[in-house]
Formats: C-alpha cells, sequence, structure tokens
C-alpha cells in the first residue's frame, strides 16, 4: 500500500526566505518503528542553504541509546534494506547509502543515526548523526522550484525508506498521512521531542534563548497535558467566537487581503482570576497551528538598567523568526502599566512594547495576546486599535458554562484514567452542584473536581464512581474569590 508523505506549498517559501530549526511534522508508526520525526531549517537569502533531517524512531527493544567521554555514540543501529539503495541506485556510505539528484550529485544521505535511527539527511545534524563520518551536502535554497524538487525527492525516498523497513520484515505496509508544513515545534520542541521518543537522555544544548516558553501545539503539552483546543474551554461563548475570528489572521492572510483589509495584531483578554485567560491563548495558537510563545512579566523584568526592554525586544525578535507564532503575555499590568504612576523603567519597556507592536504590520502570523485581571491599569495607549485591536472580556461563567466545565474535566479525567470516574447525575443533581458553584470560576470548577478525586486517592478506593453528593460536599470547601 503506498504511503503518503506530501509537502505544504508554504513549506517551500519558507525555505527560501529562511526557517528557524522546525518540525516540519511527526506521525506515530505501528512496530518495529515508533514514530517518524521530519526537521527542517534554512538560511536566510541571498545565497542560502538548508538543512532536512527525517528521523525513522525504532521502538524500544532492542538497544539504547550509549553516552561515552566523547557524546552519545550507537547501540545495534537498526539496519537499512539492500533494496532502497538499489532502487536509488545510490553509492554506498558506513551503513547507507546517498541519494542523487537528476544532475547525479548526492542529495540525502539515508544512514544510521546516533540512537538506532534511520535518518534522511542534507545538511549538518549533530545531534542525530555521529560527529565523523558521510555527509550529504546542505542544499541551495534560493531558488523556489530545486526547493520543490527536493521536497519531492524526500517525500519520495521516506516513502521508500518507510515501506522497505516493514516489506523487509514481511510486514504492511501502514498508509501514511504526513503534509510537511513550516508550523510545527521550534529548537526546543524538537530536542524534548527526540528525549521523549527515544526514551533515552539527551545532552542539553547550550542555547542562548530569548524570554518566554515556546511549546508545539501539535505535540504534547511540556506540562505532559493534552493540548488544548476551543472544544476544551468550558461555556465564555462570545469569547470564543472572538478568537475563532483572529484564527484567520493566521491561517488565512490572504483572505484578508483579498478584501485589502489588515488582519488584526493583538487582542487584550480580561476578566477575574481562574477564567479561563490562559486556556483560551492555548486554545488560540493549537486551532490556528501556530507556536505559542508565553511570555511572563519574570521573563523580561530585570533590576539591571536597559536589560528589561532587550528582553521584550528578543521576546518579539523570536516571534517574527519562528511565525506563525502566538504571543502571550500574562499579566500585561505588571509590564505596561500605566506610564503616569510607573517607575522610569516601566517607561522603556511599555515604549519598545509599542514601537514592536506597531511594526507588526509587516510581519504576517505573528499575533498577540495579553491577559489581566485589571484592564484600567493598562497603558492607555497600548489600547487604541492598530495595537490591541480587540478588547475581549471573559467574565465569571455563568450557570450552564459552569455546567459545561464540570463535563470538560470530568471527561479529562476519565481520558486519563481511561474507565468511566463519575456517575450519571440528573437533572435535580445537576441543579445542586450548579446552585452549590454559584460564583465558581473556571478554576474553581477545576479544582472541586480534582479534590473530589483526590478524596477517592486519599481513601485507598480502587473502583467506583463519584457520586453527585461526593460532588456537592466538595464544592462547600472550594474557596471562592468574591
Amino acid at each position: 500500500m503506498p504511503t503518503g508523505i506530501t509537502w505544504d506549498r508554504p513549506l517551500a517559501d519558507r525555505l527560501v526566505r529562511g526557517l528557524s530549526l522546525s518540525v516540519l511534522g511527526q506521525l506515530a508508526l505501528p512496530e518495529p518503528l515508533a514514530r517518524l520525526l521530519v526537521l527542517g531549517r534554512s538560511d536566510s537569502p541571498p545565497d542560502g542553504k538548508m538543512a532536512l533531517a527525517a528521523v525513522l524512531v525504532p521502538t524500544a527493544a532492542g538497544g539504547t541509546a550509549v553516552l561515552s567521554p566523547l557524546g552519545l555514540g550507537r547501540a545495534g543501529a537498526t539496519r537499512i534494506p539492500v533494496a532502497v539503495a538499489e532502487r536509488f541506485s545510490g553509492r554506498p556510505a558506513a551503513g547507507g547509502f546517498f541519494v542523487p539528484g537528476p544532475d547525479g550529485e548526492d542529495r540525502f544521505l539515508v544512514a544510521p543515526g546516533l540512537m538506532r535511527h534511520v535518518t534522511v539527511t542534507c545538511g549538518s545534524w549533530p545531534l542525530l548523526l555521529p560527529l565523523i563520518g558521510a555527509r550529504a551536502p546542505a542544499l541551495p535554497s534560493g531558488d523556489l522550484g530545486s526547493v520543490a524538487a527536493d521536497l519531492d525527492r524526500l517525500c519520495e525516498v521516506l516513502d521508500a525508506v518507510v515501506g522497505a523497513m516493514y516489506e523487509a520484515q514481511d510486514l504492511p505496509v501502514p498508509p501514511l498521512d504526513l503534509v510537511l508544513r513550516p508550523t510545527a515545534a521550534s529548537v526546543e520542541g524538537a530536542v524534548s521531542g527526540l528525549r521523549k521518543l527515544t526514551r533515552s537522555t539527551l545532552s542539553r544544548l547550550p542555547t542562548n534563548r530569548a524570554p518566554g516558553e515556546v511549546f508545539d501545539p501539535s505535540s504534547d503539552a511540556p506540562t505532559g497535558e493534552e493540548p488544548t483546543s476551543f472544544a476544551d474551554v468550558g461555556g465564555q461563548e462570545a469569547a470564543r467566537t472572538e478568537l475563532e475570528t483572529i484564527c484567520l489572521a493566521v491561517k488565512q492572510p490572504d483572505a484578508f487581503r483579498a478584501w485589502g483589509a489588515r488582519p488584526p495584531r493583538g487582542v487584550l483578554l480580561y476578566g477575574p482570576p481562574g477564567t479561563g485567560k490562559t486556556l483560551l491563548a492555548r486554545a488560540l495558537a493549537h486551532e490556528a497551528g501556530a507556536r505559542f510563545l508565553h511570555v511572563r512579566a519574570s521573563d523580561v523584568v530585570s533590576k539591571w538598567y536597559g536589560e528589561a526592554e532587550k528582553r521584550m525586544q528578543s521576546a518579539f525578535d523570536r516571534a517574527r523568526a519562528e511565525a506563525p507564532t502566538v504571543m502571550f503575555f500574562d499579566e500585561i499590568d505588571a509590564l505596561a502599566r500605566n506610564r503616569e504612576l510607573a517607575h522610569e523603567a516601566t517607561h522603556r519597556i511599555v515604549s519598545t512594547f509599542l514601537e514592536n507592536m506597531d511594526g507588526l504590520r509587516e510581519v504576517e502570523g505573528v499575533i498577540v495576546l495579553a491577559a489581566t485581571n485589571r484592564p484600567e491599569a493598562v497603558d492607555e495607549a497600548l489600547l487604541r486599535p492598530g495595537r490591541f485591536d480587540r478588547l475581549v472580556e471573559v467574565p465569571l461563567p455563568v450557570r450552564e458554562d459552569r455546567r459545561a466545565i464540570f463535563r470538560v474535566h470530568m471527561r479529562r479525567a476519565e481520558r486519563k484514567a481511561a474507565r468511566p470516574l463519575f456517575a450519571e447525575l440528573d437533572a435535580e443533581q445537576w441543579d445542586a452542584l450548579l446552585d452549590a458553584s454559584k460564583g465558581f470560576s473556571g478554576a474553581d470548577v477545576a479544582e472541586t473536581v480534582r479534590r473530589a478525586l483526590e478524596a477517592k486517592v486519599r481513601s485507598g478506593a480502587t473502583a467506583g464512581r463519584i457520586e453527585a453528593d461526593e460532588l456537592l460536599a466538595v464544592a462547600g470547601g472550594v474557596a471562592r474569590p468574591f
């Protein structure tokens, strides 16, 4: 059965313009493989070069990575079927072979990686391949046609390698549905993904990171929780509707250009604590297929003169380099207070923020979200159209919203436990629970569910379900913010 590894046209455009190290796609595979991971990066023009790497990760059985004084080494590398080399008429190279292009020059190297991986690479990949050995050179990225041809060749080689590895063991070739795109994880996500997939330890990269934490919406969240979509946000229909519109600015900027309109640049979410502002921001990034850059006040503020605005500038530079990106500034009132009442250092931070918001007009795919519990404390200059175009209220959930939030957290707990945990509630029991939770925020509802589950753990119970009266008892003990 033929595989279906393809690429999306924006990928070629991004490689021509320059692309920071990114995960272009990843896909789970059946035994004897575990996952396919595709990485890419390219230099900015002119005279740019691109490096591509596809990693076929085997299952944990049969060997592990070895950490030696010289770094990571191989322990029983996976064999590459000879049939693949014969198909591409490639010359041998260190347990693998080179894949030539139409001109006869080497385009890709198919060879064992450091940790029993099978890799298809061009360019330098020291974390994936031995430091000394065969290499396929980085490929020119200045011409859209040649980049497209190389991406076609990469997909063709991957189809052949994946198929041959299953056929060599008389196993059916799995149907693949993978489209390579420039909208996956950044370098941190790539390294953490490799660490998880191989179940072994990678040495830490020496990085000089800009402020903020980037994570990949297409994979697991850094905390180990499930990726967040709008379906995971209970209630808040008005806020969700506004943010679903903002998704178009990231996913379909051409739709705005077709009508001569400027995509929105920023959204300010405001409301009481615990109402789901951060959750909505993560859901927006996931739905838009963008990176989520979370910038906290502690990432920016500094006791050293000039350091805070430098960090703020670095965060915006990082967002531009890794677009499409959703930048999220939590507690924006701590960074951009009213300058008439603020310290002189805050003036410089706000000025840097304003300069970058105005400068976003020439950058597609960067949306700035901010959240605050005190909108009146935010400097008025940020709130004019062209900076924060939308002011979206995220209020305390009303009665039916609380019901939806309870159901979201109950379902999430049951998915983790892989079994039913809560007894079905009838209309009367729901009314009692919603009355008991009047005035609760979304965080309070989540805490009610968590404490009910914790009570079962502390009791030593290993079976059964949580009844309505148990949820009611817990709800009565959850502290309310007002």
